[in-house]
Formats: structure tokens, C-alpha cells, sequence
């Protein structure tokens, strides 16, 4: 990313650390394609964000960095359906959809 996300308050601790990981482990500086949307009900609206969309131009290596992510976070225990990161083309374009949730916690094995 070529903001440091690191540095902005207003975006949930977790959502900051998965991207940060994802940019290390996988050596690839994303494209932010999507932040805060002022007055968006889901992940993307809410304060501090819990919504990150990257460019991913690969469905292949967007599975890849699901897999990886999902199997390092759980979104919540209550719905574990949910998942912290996906990659889709929800009509803007292929990306990785990274979401957390106040009970979002990483996984130790």
C-alpha cells in the first residue's frame, strides 16, 4: 500500500495487522480500492472501519491470500460462516474484500 495505514486511527487495530501481514508474507504492495464509505451500513460505513477492499487482478492468488488469511482469523465465533477475507467481483472489479468484527480474534494452533 502506498498509505500507512498503520498511521490512521480510524481503522480498526485488526484490519490494520491482516494487511500488513498479507504485504509482508506475500512480498506484494496492494492497490487500496476501497475504505470508509460515509453511510454505508456493512464493515465499510462503520467507525473505526472494518472494511478494506485491495485490488487483486489474479482469482488464483486471491484464493491463495483468502486461505492464508482465513486460516490465521476468525471473523466471529457466532457466525463462523463469516469470513474475514474473500476475493470477488461484487461489479466494480476483481478484489480482496478484507472485513473484521469487534469479536474477530487470530487463530493459534
Amino acid at each position: 500500500m502506498r498509505i500507512d495505514i498503520q498511521q490512521l486511527d480510524f481503522i480498526d487495530g485488526h484490519l490494520k495487522t491482516i494487511a500488513m501481514d498479507i504485504e509482508n508474507h506475500f512480498s506484494v504492495e496492494f492497490e487500496v480500492k476501497s475504505l470508509y464509505r460515509i453511510d454505508d451500513p456493512g464493515v465499510h460505513g462503520q467507525l473505526p472501519v472494518r472494511g478494506l477492499d485491495l485490488g487483486c487482478k489474479d482469482q488464483k492468488f486471491g484464493d491463495l491470500v483468502s486461505d492464508y488469511v482465513n486460516s490465521k482469523w476468525e471473523y466471529d465465533h457466532k457466525r463462523p460462516e463469516m469470513k474475514c477475507c474473500i476475493c470477488h467481483d461484487a461489479g466494480q472489479g476483481l478484489h480482496l474484500h478484507l472485513q473484521t468484527h469487534p469479536n474477530t480474534e487470530q487463530r493459534y494452533y
